[in-house]
């Protein structure tokens, strides 16, 4: 079956089985906060159903409020609450009950009617951007209170699409990720220079560059190369160095996107630091390499 938790703007494929949320980096959800346990909470998915189970934690687990203890079957569209964290929970099978359906709460029914709201949808530079897009989306407590959260964001995502990788699932980690970097990209084009905030495009970046390392497809390099043409920004230097050994195990390259990238860098040259001008050789290096794929 396989349900959705809603976190930080965010759908997370949660599979069928075992699924912990904690502080803990063994986590399939590490969320961090200090008012989370390390091992906070269990949820179960089976054909069946949903279940939560606390772990003992010292916080607790609220449902729709209230505190749990035990085993607790979920619903769809149930509010979950783990140390200063909320999501919801959704595409749940009903579970078979004798009881009557009660009727959905104003922020159920505000949570299964909104659409995902991206990361980059945040107005970049503006102190208080989360708050209007909260007052459009009707969706409380899911929107980051400030623009660095959109880089959180991504970290989470990514989190569980490494452990799928870890695991060799490719082709999950490429789903888990594909919303979130193309958004990015879509708002790089339509908005230019400026769009994106630089420490999500490095983020962005860095995960384009193991799903490139992982499938053996090009396109994630010619995103990278894309993205930051876009936002005129330099690659740094561990990516750079990164990309050689990637570049290596892709099958085909867009060399109109490197050469593209490398030849606006060139144009300010004049204006880089020594170690700048340093990552611009090293990108004309990757430039030569491609064109021998």
């Amino acid at each position: 079956m396989g349900i959705r938790l809603r976190y930080l703007a965010h759908d997370l494929e949660v599979p069928l089985g075992e699924f912990f949320i904690g502080r803990s980096a063994d986590c399939q959800l590490s969320l961090d906060d200090p008012l989370v346990s390390r091992r906070h909470a269990l949820l179960t998915v089976s054909e069946s159903g949903v279940a939560i189970e606390d772990l003992g934690s010292r916080n607790g687990v609220l449902i729709n409020g209230a505190r749990i203890s035990g085993r607790h079957i979920l619903s769809d569209g149930d509010k979950i609450a783990i140390g200063g964290q909320e999501m919801f929970l959704l595409g749940a099978i009903e579970p078979s009950s004798a009881h009557s359906p009660r009727s959905a709460p104003l922020w159920m029914r505000q949570a299964q009617n909104a659409r995902t709201v991206d990361m980059s949808e945040i107005p970049a530079g503006e102190d208080d951007g989360a708050t209007a897009i909260a007052s459009r989306r009707s969706l409380p407590g899911l929107i980051p209170q400030h623009p660095d959260k959109r880089v959180h964001a991504l970290s989470l995502i990514g989190s569980v699409a490494d452990k799928a990788l870890a695991l060799g699932r490719v082709d999950e980690a490429e789903r888990i990720l594909q919303r979130s970097l193309s958004d990015i990209l879509t708002k790089a084009r339509e908005g230019g220079v400026g769009a994106v905030q630089p420490e999500l495009v490095e983020k962005a970046s860095t995960y384009a560059a193991r799903l490139a390392a992982a499938t053996g497809r090009g396109a994630w390099i010619n995103y990278i190369f894309e993205l930051n043409t876009r936002l005129e920004l330099l690659l740094p230097a561990y990516l750079v160095d990164e990309l050689y050994s990637v570049l290596r195990k892709v099958k085909a390259v867009d060399m109109s996107v490197l050469r593209g990238y490398a030849k606006r860098l060139r144009e300010r040259a004049g204006e880089r630091t020594p170690a700048e001008k340093f990552i611009l050789q090293r990108i004309e290096g990757l430039e030569r390499l491609g064109a021998l794929k």
